[in-house]
């Protein structure tokens, strides 16, 4: 009996033992580490990019800023405050209306005719200016656009000035050699031939910039070339920006004329042109980006014939018009996200189009150095500067893409989703997926993020707010978020701005949110999840280890 009950017991041990073992060995599966299975991936939002595929220059296409009177850069305050500024990124200004007929009468140099019908003029204010111009360092452009009053009576004042071509162009030919050879004097051949020259200001915007017909422009731009070129004859010139609004009254003939037409000067076939430009303003009302709309025809127009297809093409006007309300303002940007993401999509399409350069109106708030979104994009431009495009394939939907680049070695991965609506909700999720070239000779990488979305690198919303709490009364149908606050809100605003300008400072820099994450190389790729809300851009860097 005892030894029944004692083989009963022996029995119980080892089965609790057993059982005891096999929990142990339960948890050890457990602390192992799990087995990551890769999520399905939407094939519609795969980017796939060829690391070791070239297809063009990061270039730089940011860094010209339009200005409409020259005098200011006699005031040393501005050369020293507001152009040190800006010159970490702009390079060049574009001078327009130096040669008179301007509504407020600056830069009045022809003084009439003497007795023998040779012009009079008094360019001492033009050789002031330039040279205060001149002590900045940077390279000046030039408009040679409306017309001196007393050239072309009566007096009709339009929007921008006298908008008429010249009565007499025996007098006009005097007036801008005269003008031409005063800088030449002054600066040097070697100096002026490097100065780009536009003739006009989108003369295909009648009556505000241009009373005359299509031909009357024609004969205008023709003559103006042939007397720049006895002054400089090899000279880099083109015609005016195009307006590119529904109210323009021609487009691409102007390239037919240069290309084929008879020149009304020299009675040969063709003008020269170095460089062909058109104007772009958005419209956030519009819910949509039109540039492909806007550009295309032009590019089209170059591309067919030989002599124009590799000059520069550029915006030379840009910005963001009017608001969602259809407000304009004085604001010709948005400075919050949608500005933002709306800039990294026009970046894209540039590269597309071979847009050589877009000149910026300026990428600040009013009162202020602060960055608009925009700005802390183009920061993310100035890290990828002169590095090389690479190739993407993708069937992303909408206004969303990547672009890569490869710079010393470092890969960069501008991503970007952006929605034409601010109101819109549309977050996106892009994987891109690098394969070949430098991702074949390695295995890790170190990563770092830098993100502008309502969140991030934007202050405009927090002014906003404190504005409206600090009781700033708010112009219900002014512009809403462009870059000047005064576009919204009446005096006041400046005490706000200013007494929170380190909260502004600290909101307004470019957020850097990752850092130094280490990312692997599997089957072959290395594929990144890049989650986006409805306006945002992320630039991510990507160093091998």
């Amino acid at each position: 009996m005892n030894q029944i009950f004692f083989a009963i017991l022996f029995s119980l041990v080892l089965i609790i033992s057993g059982c005891s073992k096999s929990d142990d060995v339960e948890e050890e599966i457990i602390e192992e580490p799990e087995i990551e299975v890769p999520e399905p991936i939407d094939p519609a939002k795969l980017v796939t990019i060829n690391t070791g595929a070239v297809v063009g220059t990061f270039y730089n296409f940011w860094s010209t800023r339009p200005m409409i009177n020259q005098t200011r850069f006699n005031s040393s305050g501005f050369r020293t405050g507001e152009v040190e500024s800006v010159k970490d990124y702009v390079k060049s200004y574009n001078l327009v209306r130096m040669l008179g007929g301007r509504t407020d009468d600056l830069n009045e140099y022809y003084q009439g005719v003497d007795a023998s019908g040779n012009i009079i003029t008094d360019f001492s204010g033009l050789l002031t200016s330039m040279r205060n111009f001149r002590l900045t360092g940077l390279k000046p452009r030039i408009v040679l656009d409306n017309v001196p009053w007393e050239m072309s009576l009566p007096k009709v004042v339009d929007t921008y000035g006298n908008s008429k071509p010249p009565t007499d162009y025996n007098l006009w030919r005097q007036y801008i050699n005269a003008f031409l050879n005063t800088l030449v004097n002054e600066f040097g051949m070697a100096e002026v031939k490097t100065w780009r020259f536009r003739v006009a200001t989108e003369p295909n915007y009648t009556p505000d910039h241009w009373r005359g017909t299509k031909e009357d422009y024609f004969k205008h731009y023709d003559i103006t070339v042939d007397e720049v070129l006895k002054v400089i004859p090899d000279a880099i010139i083109g015609p005016g920006n195009m307006l590119t609004e529904g109210s323009a009254t021609y487009s691409t003939e102007l390239i037919d004329h240069c290309a084929t037409g008879t020149n009304y000067a020299t009675g040969q076939k063709g003008t020269k042109m170095s460089f062909f430009c058109i104007s772009y303003y958005e419209k956030i009302d519009q819910n949509t980006v039109k540039l492909p709309d806007d550009i295309g025809p032009y590019r089209n127009s170059l591309d067919s014939y030989a002599q124009f297809r590799d000059i520069p093409l550029d915006i030379q006007e840009f910005g963001v018009l009017r608001d969602e309300n259809g407000k304009r303002g004085v604001s010709l940007n948005d400075a919050t996200e949608l500005g933002a993401s709306w800039y990294a999509t026009i970046a894209d399409m540039a590269f597309k189009y071979r847009i050589s350069e877009i000149y910026e109106w300026g990428q600040e708030i009013e009162g202020s150095n602060l960055p608009q979104g925009r700005r802390n994009v183009s920061k993310m431009f100035q890290m990828m500067e002169d590095g090389s495009r690479l190739q993407a394939v993708h069937n992303l939907s909408g206004y969303a893409g990547v672009i890569p680049v490869v710079k010393n070695n470092v890969i960069y991965l501008l991503v970007y989703n952006h929605n034409p609506s601010r109101t819109s909700t549309a977050k996106n999720t892009i994987y891109p997926r690098l394969e070949g070239g430098l991702i074949s000779g390695g295995t890790k990488w170190k990563m770092n993020e830098w993100t502008v979305d309502k969140t991030n690198s934007i202050m405009m919303h927090e002014l906003y707010k404190d504005l409206r709490a600090g009781g700033v009364s708010e112009i219900t149908n002014g512009r809403i978020y462009g870059n000047r606050i005064s576009d919204r809100f009446n005096t006041g605003w400046e005490n706000v701005l200013n007494a929170n300008m380190t909260k502004y400072e600290n909101l307004a820099k470019l957020s850097k949110t990752t850092t130094n994450v280490m990312v692997e190389k599997k089957d072959g790729n290395l594929t990144l999840k890049v989650e986006l809300e409805p306006h945002s851009v992320k630039l991510i860097e990507l160093t091998p280890q």
